[in-house]
């Protein structure tokens, strides 16, 4: 095993050297990453007491960067909350060649944090992988459609990722202020972020929950107040995402294929023969609806399972009810890389046949719609999606509570217990 390290070692940087330096070369040639440009613009009208939330003024700098993306500029806004003026400030400080280079640098190193804790930091006893799986695993999670897609339109997904997954790597190294620091930024998608609160509950107890509440609350009031004047400015914001985020095309489920939630499955079974009947769109109280169902679950099949569930089904479950219940779309999915660690603790108690499909699962959500469309298939991230809950739902929640033990070893002449000296 020792001489594995090395080699796994090798790979590992191999997998985030090359996502990096493709990062940086969109940064430095390409002018590509259109949503970070949205984001960095919010933050710097932020910064000088502008509101983010005019969508006119974004749209106009949208259209001045991309002039031959019409589509774009029309179909944009800043949505995200207002801790991300605070949490894109340092971008907004610098020029905008120099703060896409940052960017993607914090993308690799986002994307190092993703594989060092799917590489099993959370499995309790993850099963060691045949030396090829070691070297492939991390070439897999940095280098995919999804991870390239993210680089490339400038979206968060992995630096949400990579702070969910350096939380738990603090969580687990005893720093949790750390580590509820680092999960607070997951918060600038806060639809996809909220089951974050009762994870942090139950890994660490109720006050790393309301640690996590209190910062998120605190770092959105600041932010208000350095946009918009006051505290009360998040009320703009609200309004804001009512009125506008579902105007955007890209932002419907009718409309975008790669939308991942229940609404999107059930309104693609059933436009064949029902139309728009069932068209559902998504608000935040749909939403929020859907994570409470989602809990009741959760909480119930680990009550029915008489045991303690994992870290790593414990957080399986959180990021899989993120892209269940949210309306989010397919770079998004990157979030699935962190129940990695719960397949190998599949393997790891025996459960070969679910811990094949819960891969098989995950690495059908790395197919692109371009691959997949002309084979018929156009509903596989949300069905993948939806099995991979009902899976996680029905499989084991402790695996390693159902792992075969090895039998007793017999007793020998060469381990029975030798009479002292003295007595017969």
């Amino acid at each position: 095993m020792t001489a594995r390290r090395p080699a796994v070692r090798g790979a590992s940087i191999l997998a985030v050297g090359v996502l990096t330096a493709f990062a940086v070369y969109q940064a430095l040639g390409v002018n590509l990453a259109p949503d970070f440009f949205i984001y960095r613009a919010g933050a710097e009208m932020g910064l000088r007491r502008e509101s983010p939330y005019d969508g006119a003024k974004i749209r106009a700098r949208v259209a001045d960067q991309y002039p031959e993306e019409p589509i774009l500029s029309a179909e944009c806004g800043f949505f995200l909350p207002p801790q991300a003026v605070l949490v894109f400030a340092p971008f907004a400080l610098l020029p905008y060649s120099t703060a896409k280079v940052f960017w993607a640098l914090l993308n690799g190193l986002c994307a190092a944090a993703v594989i060092r804790v799917s590489a099993g930091a959370l499995a309790a006893r993850p099963l060691p992988l045949p030396l090829g799986g070691q070297l492939l695993l991390p070439l897999v999670l940095a280098w995919n459609y999804l991870t390239v897609a993210a680089v490339e339109l400038g979206q968060t997904s992995l630096m949400l990722t990579g702070c969910i997954a350096a939380g738990l790597w603090a969580f687990d190294r005893g720093r949790p202020a750390r580590g509820v620091a680092l999960w607070s930024v997951a918060f600038i998608k806060p639809h996809l972020a909220l089951p974050l609160v009762p994870l942090a509950w139950y890994l660490g107890g109720w006050k790393r929950s309301a640690a996590l509440v209190a910062l998120v609350v605190a770092l959105n009031l600041v932010g208000a107040t350095l946009a918009g004047g006051s505290p009360l400015f998040l009320a703009d914001y609200v309004a804001y995402i009512g009125s506008s985020h579902k105007a955007v095309m890209f932002n419907r489920a009718g409309s975008n294929p790669e939308i991942t939630s229940w609404n999107r499955l059930l309104f693609a079974l059933t436009e064949p023969f029902a139309g728009d009947r069932f068209l559902i769109e998504l608000t935040a109280t749909l939403t929020a609806a859907g994570y409470l169902v989602w809990f009741v679950f959760v909480a119930g099949r680990g009550w029915l399972a008489r045991a303690k569930p994992s870290a790593a089904w414990a957080v399986t479950a959180a990021v899989v009810g993120a892209v269940l219940c949210a309306q989010v779309q397919a770079y998004e999915l990157l979030v699935l890389a962190l129940a990695v660690p719960w397949v190998r603790e599949l393997y790891a108690g025996g459960f070969w046949v679910r811990g094949s499909a819960a891969a098989a699962l995950l690495l059908g959500q790395l197919v692109p719609l371009d691959v997949a469309g002309p084979l018929g298939i156009w509903t596989h991230r949300p069905l993948g999606v939806a099995l991979l809950a009902v899976l996680v739902l029905m499989g084991p929640v402790g695996p390693l509570n159902r792992a075969p033990t090895p039998p007793p070893v017999a007793e020998t002449t060469t381990t029975a217990r030798r009479p002292e000296p003295g007595r017969r």
